[in-house]
């Protein structure tokens, strides 16, 4: 008996020393600052590393796909009516991408370049750029009328004179290849000619130039000193920011643009991205949880208020007296003058009256939401998806004869989808990593578990012993009978 008081004591002694330990881990977060710190050491931008590796050269591929509204009333629209439109599309383009002219920096910091190439995919597209055309809005004509709009009569009367002996109109048909990355103008030529300070090519498409080229410097923080702080942009274009991020965030996933935005992200926190293209940044907001190829992930989506007119951010935005409704905004500042408006596709999420005022448009949460999927422990991005329409304001405008008796409208030219998923291979890697940080997360409650363990063997013990001691001291009575004498 004394033999089993000493093991029920040297196992309670040892299920109280895993608890202790149980209590120390979890108090302490031992094992969560180890996770944390491994986190901190991979996700920082150091030389020849993986992190830094994959930023320069992005291994997952991103595609870009374009979708034209074809305008299939044109000519009934210059005398008033409603603008019917087709969506034609996707073209779609394998984006290529390389960091430029790279310099690492003692602050933290480290700046580049995006080089980036574009090459078509026809599998994933659903025509032929150089032969599939497209009748929309004369862009540069409507930019020029834009800046003539508060001028004199007779200044317009020349100008619109000049448009008819140039035989340019308001609409203009084009093949996809061209809309997108150039044709030579009338209009533009003539300027070239005349005002080469003020129209620098007779080119125009809208993304001309872009194919093969670098955008603007960017400073980035290293995350060095600050985790949390990674692929921050510093500086753009010379300007400084502030809770700024890459417009591409599709090129952040598995850590191509900075290996994550920090670990642990929180269901309500906002996260935050730069669009150099519109000059200002957006925020994402948390909607739900899912699954991207057996990772667990957080949705977050560019909610409706980034395209309300009544948003603080949103006040002022009224460039040359343009006033959108809630669901576009006024980018014309950034873009030459041009009047163009940018909003979710087919206006998603915006005011009624942008889909009524053009037909053919279908808005829908599946195809027009945008959206960014991040792992919440590591906070790398699995999953994005980019969406953006482009518009343009076009009214009638007096002494323009070009203008004819159209309606003031936005009316949308093309919306572009950029998206991006994690392959197999890094997908597997970030599963078989979340599995080990999950096995070390879980090793304080290993400790509790056998804490438990031993107390329950040491009071079964205790209760044998207390049965063995109530047998030992029971004493059974014996009864003697009486004899009986046999006759």
């Amino acid at each position: 008996m004394v033999h089993l008081r000493k093991r029920v004591a040297v196992i309670i002694v040892f299920a109280l020393c895993c608890f202790i330990i149980f209590l120390i881990l979890t108090v302490k977060g031992v094992f969560n600052n180890i996770v944390e710190d491994q986190i901190k050491e991979r996700t920082k931008l150091k030389l020849n590393s993986e992190a830094f590796k994959n930023w320069k050269d992005p291994p997952v591929p991103v595609y870009l796909q374009f979708y034209f509204f074809n305008v299939e009333n044109h000519l009934q629209v210059l005398q008033g009516e409603r603008a019917n439109v087709t969506q034609l599309g996707p073209y779609t383009y394998k984006q290529l991408r390389h960091r430029a002219n790279v310099s690492v920096y003692n602050n933290a910091s480290i700046s580049a370049t995006t080089q980036r190439s574009f090459v078509f995919e026809p599998t994933m597209s659903a025509g032929d750029p150089k032969n599939d055309l497209v009748t929309t809005i004369n862009v540069p004509l409507v930019t020029l009328l834009q800046m003539l709009k508060h001028s004199g009569m007779v200044k317009k009367t020349i100008v619109s004179t000049l448009f008819t002996l140039k035989r340019s109109t308001l609409f203009q048909t084009h093949s996809v290849n061209e809309w997108l990355w150039g044709y030579e103008d009338a209009v533009l030529k003539l300027g070239h000619q005349l005002l080469p300070s003020i129209f620098p090519n007779s080119q125009f498409g809208f993304f001309y130039g872009a194919n093969g080229t670098g955008d603007e410097k960017y400073l980035f923080n290293t995350g060095e000193n600050d985790y949390m702080k990674l692929n921050e942009i510093i500086m753009w274009n010379g300007q400084k920011s502030l809770n700024w991020w890459p417009s591409n965030f599709c090129n952040m996933i598995n850590g191509t643009d900075g290996a994550s935005f920090h670990s642990l992200v929180k269901k309500n926190e906002k996260l935050y991205v730069f669009a150099p293209d519109i000059c200002r940044s957006f925020y994402l907001t948390f909607e739900k949880e899912l699954d991207v190829q057996g990772i667990n992930a957080y949705r977050f989506v560019l909610p409706k208020e980034a395209f309300a007119n009544d948003h603080p951010s949103n006040k002022g935005c009224c460039p040359d007296g343009i006033c959108p409704l809630s669901g576009v905004l006024n980018i014309s500042v950034c873009r030459q003058g041009a009047p163009i408006l940018i909003s979710p596709p087919h206006f998603y999420n915006g005011d009624k009256r942008l889909v009524s005022d053009i037909g053919g448009m279908k808005p829908n949460m599946e195809a027009h939401q945008t959206f960014l999927d991040i792992e919440p422990m590591t906070g790398i991005p699995v999953r994005a998806a980019k969406r953006m329409q482009i518009n343009l304001h076009v009214e009638s405008v007096k002494y323009i004869a070009q203008t004819g008796q159209m309606r003031t409208m936005v009316l949308p030219v093309l919306f572009l989808s950029e998206n991006a998923v994690i392959d197999d291979k890094s997908a597997a890697k970030l599963r078989a990593a979340l599995y080990t940080v999950n096995v070390v997360t879980y090793i304080p409650y290993v400790f509790l578990l056998i804490a438990i363990l031993l107390c329950l063997i040491s009071l079964i013990l205790a209760c044998v012993g207390w049965r063995r001691m109530e047998n030992k001291d029971f004493t059974p009575v014996s009864l003697k009978m009486p004899q009986v004498e046999r006759h």
